[in-house]
């Protein structure tokens, strides 16, 4: 169950890097993207494919850490479990899936007489505006509340979890990648594609060895 779910991540973290890095360009900055026509289709292929195949695969992650937690606070285990699942069943493969497939859109468009903005003006005023509010709900809901809560009871010291490990989750990864991008962007531009799916991989290591060690 737990190895399940860390090759999941992986596969999340692949698909982050297929859709988001160019090595010219570094890291995506923006909505749209002329790398994208730089870019061959089929890593925004592949990027969709693994993400909605991998990622029902995290649910066995998130029951582990559900365990995990409910050995000392079973109330606080179902929440996260359920802020966690939910965020991420209403919310990942759409919007991963939208995100993949804009590029498309862009190429076709520009490939057949359309001006750049206007396809910016579809992409970034009609799309995005249209998944907005998901996308709002499922990143608070799953990336900043549910890692939050899971940060501040392993920091408590009232655990399974030695006190360093509240750093193994996707929120603090995530704080991780966008500060480097900030203060050293030369390096982080290589480091931050994929920063809450590493977070991912480690936090399901983390609640697997846990429950390994604890059903010994």
């Amino acid at each position: 169950m737990g190895i399940s779910a860390i090759i999941a991540a992986v596969l999340l973290t692949a698909a982050d890097y297929l859709l988001e890095f160019h090595k010219e360009y570094g890291v995506s900055s923006s909505i749209v993207e002329t790398a994208w026509l730089e870019m061959p289709p089929w890593r925004f292929t592949v990027s969709m494919y693994f993400c909605m195949f991998a990622i029902p695969f995290y649910l066995m992650g998130f029951w582990l850490v559900y365990k995990a937690v409910s050995k000392t606070n079973k109330t606080l285990g179902i929440l996260i479990f359920i802020l966690f699942s939910y965020g991420t069943v209403m919310g990942s493969p759409f919007i991963h899936g939208v995100m993949s497939i804009n590029p498309f859109i862009y190429r076709f468009g520009m490939q057949n007489g359309l001006r750049h903005e206007a396809l910016v003006g579809f992409i970034e005023g009609t799309l995005t505006k249209t998944i907005l509010p998901v996308f709002l709900v499922h990143y608070l809901v799953t990336w900043v509340i549910a890692p939050l809560l899971l940060f501040i009871h392993i920091i408590g010291g009232k655990s399974v979890f030695k006190r360093w490990t509240a750093l193994l989750n996707p929120l603090a990864f995530l704080l991780v990648g966008v500060v480097g991008l900030l203060v050293y962007p030369k390096l982080f531009v290589y480091l931050a594609p994929g920063s809450i799916n590493k977070g991912n991989v480690t936090m399901f290591a983390l609640a697997t060895a846990t429950m390994w060690n604890e059903e010994k």
